[in-house]
């Protein structure tokens, strides 16, 4: 682990840092800049809305942190995003007499499965796990060259954004908000190399906007964001050959998204077709039984 009230050692080139929800402390700050400027490199995860699904609240997230962040060109807004390819928590409710866990999607948990093919960091992944994640926006990156960004990873073109304030009750019936999903990918994570205005060397920063991404109670229970993080890693540290060779590994194999309207013809044909094979069966075993019954009656009168 790394203190930030001491100066980072020279034979550090990386840090992971998670989920900051206060500003740093003057020294630390410094300490941070000071990394950064002679070249160190950041994996950062972080949200701009701090969330708890147990009391179902959310608060913004003040840090100095983002001021860092919108150096790299990168913006981190005060709203979460909602994807409808999305994770399941269980919800309770009332079944009859019974009070039951009913699974149910929860399109603040997004699952990632849109990557930037040209990034090597991420074009060999199939899926990632976001949980309470903000969108980035890239709208503000110098034009002086110094900073360069580049996309890595978005969500489906079914988002919206949550924003002032943060219903985060899962059920559909009590909040539309899990069903209105009518807005175009959003921005989750990016890269961005920036050149120091001081020393002139390349710094670069690696961005998911997910407080819990590296947490063991959040992404880092799921085994496809380990694949993530040890790209990301390799890559900042100059390892690449690693990624393309960890990227052979299958991971996961989703199934392809269908249509509304084509989950609906598949519902109705899974409910017609059996109903008529066991009619047009009974009608069989009706006409076999008759046929038989007179062919009984002929022989016997």
């Amino acid at each position: 682990n790394i203190d930030l009230q001491y100066t980072i050692e020279n034979n550090i080139e990386l840090i992971l840092v998670n989920g900051l929800e206060d500003s740093l402390q003057e020294n630390e700050r410094k300490n941070l800049e000071i990394f950064l400027n002679q070249g160190g490199n950041i994996l950062l995860a972080q949200s701009r809305i701090k969330a708890d699904l147990q009391t179902q609240q959310a608060s913004e997230i003040s840090s100095d942190i983002f001021d860092i962040v919108d150096s790299y060109g990168l913006s981190l807004q005060t709203n979460l995003v909602l994807d409808k390819t999305c994770g399941r928590v269980n919800v309770q409710q009332n079944m009859g007499p019974f009070r039951m866990a009913v699974p149910m999607s929860y399109p603040l948990l997004p699952v990632v499965r849109d990557f930037n093919k040209d990034e090597v960091l991420v074009s060999g992944l199939e899926q990632v796990q976001l949980f309470f994640a903000s969108e980035i926006r890239t709208d503000s990156i110098p034009q002086d060259g110094s900073v360069n960004v580049s996309p890595l990873m978005f969500s489906s073109n079914s988002s919206s954004l949550m924003s002032g304030f943060f219903n985060l009750h899962p059920d559909p019936k009590t909040n539309p908000a899990m069903v209105s999903l009518n807005q175009p990918k959003k921005l989750l994570s990016a890269r961005s190399e920036r050149s120091s205005s001081e020393s002139g060397l390349l710094s670069q920063m690696i961005l998911v906007s997910d407080s819990r991404f590296l947490a063991d109670d959040g992404g880092g229970a799921s085994p496809e964001n380990h694949i993530f993080v040890m790209n990301a890693v390799d890559f900042l540290l100059g390892d690449r050959e690693l990624i393309a060779l960890r990227s052979r590994e299958i991971t996961n194999r989703p199934l392809a998204e269908i249509e509304d309207s084509a989950k609906v013809w598949w519902k109705w044909f899974n409910i017609v077709l059996p109903t008529v094979l066991v009619i047009g069966f009974g009608f069989f075993r009706m006409r076999r039984s008759k046929a038989r019954s007179r062919m009984l009656e002929d022989i016997y009168g």
